[in-house]
């Protein structure tokens, strides 16, 4: 049943019940973005519901979100997909009911069933067994066909699953469950990411990471993880779900991302200049060597003509002064 035959009061008055419920209280962000979705779709813009525009208009998202590495919305969507789920679940009678279709961003308006309009026993159940793994199967597929790695992960940080990253670094999920994920970072970036992650993850907040991870070819990428806290009713983490993307470092980021490259970096030119310094004392001491001993010699010779008669002044020994010089010397030795 389309908004027109339900009215749009009715479906106004339904969004203001689903934001003051307890689910939703506890995620103004989820009753943001689903306010944002109702009211785009009554307004008749439901068909410009997009990643970017959702992005940017309801999530804060910049100018420059990309749909394609970053997942936010596909996150979000699911989230809020879910809360209406447990919402719909329970028994308070509801003149409208409010829908995300898998696939779909523009939210379906419908009347719920009356209560003697029953099927076979166990048939809504298995109806939506199926719907949600229907959507799992493609948001796996949708997932593997493109460069992200999503992952989920318990309140403490400890990953429980993910997708994508057996694929990029090899490690099975036996291997990379809990805290076996570090052991495919940059050696120089575990203890760092160790440390960074429990702490944010106890601070129950959204937060992004920098890391390298080793590929399956053995070579490292730099790569940005971004979590999102999934929260109880109480407002406390229950769980974290996120993504991990190619993130090559920028010049402002190059100190953070490859500390060992400019430590070594570092390292090569203080070694070049303690060799360049160690090349230059050497000649130095080479020189000095080379004009003491020419010194040396000069004061010899000045003795030796001394006694022969002859002084040296500050005049070349080719100068006239001592070409005059020497008959004198020759005729006195005659």
């Amino acid at each position: 049943m389309d908004r027109l035959s339900l009215g749009q009061a009715a479906i106004e008055a339904e969004l203001t019940r689903l934001q003051q419920h307890a689910h939703l209280r506890k995620s103004p962000k989820l009753a943001q973005l689903l306010a944002y979705l109702v009211r785009e779709s009554l307004a008749g813009r439901g068909k410009r519901l997009k990643a970017y525009t959702i992005a940017t208009e309801a999530l804060g998202r910049p100018d420059d979100f990309d749909p394609v590495t970053d997942s936010i919305v596909r996150v979000e969507i699911r989230r809020l997909r879910a809360t209406l789920q447990r919402i719909y679940a329970g028994p308070e009678p509801r003149q409208v009911v409010v829908e995300l279709p898998v696939g779909c961003y523009e939210p379906v308006f419908r009347q719920p069933p009356s209560q003697n309009q029953t099927g076979p026993a166990g048939a809504p159940d298995e109806f939506l067994a199926a719907a949600l793994r229907e959507s799992e199967e493609r948001y796996a597929a949708l997932v593997k066909a493109s460069a992200v790695i999503e992952w989920r992960a318990e309140p403490d940080g400890h990953l429980t699953q993910s997708l994508g990253w057996s694929e990029r670094t090899g490690q099975e999920e036996d291997l990379y469950r809990g805290t076996g994920w570090l052991g495919a970072l940059h050696p120089e970036d575990r203890e760092r990411v160790s440390q960074s992650w429990t702490t944010r993850c106890r601070a129950g907040a959204a937060f992004e990471l920098s890391f390298r991870v080793r590929q399956q070819d053995g070579r490292y990428q730099a790569m940005l993880a971004r979590a999102v806290p999934l929260e109880r009713p109480d407002g406390t983490c229950r769980g974290w779900v996120g993504t991990i993307v190619d993130h090559p470092p920028t010049p402002e980021r190059q100190a953070d991302a490859e500390p060992g490259a400019i430590r070594e970096a570092l390292d090569l030119k203080a070694e070049f200049a303690g060799r360049i310094r160690d090349v230059a004392h050497s000649a130095i001491l080479e020189t000095d060597q080379r004009q003491a001993l020419r010194t040396g010699v000069l004061i010899a010779l000045s003795t030796q003509l001394r006694d022969a008669g002859v002084i040296l002044g500050h005049a070349d020994a080719r100068s006239p002064q001592v070409q005059e010089q020497k008959p004198t010397r020759s005729a006195a030795n005659c």
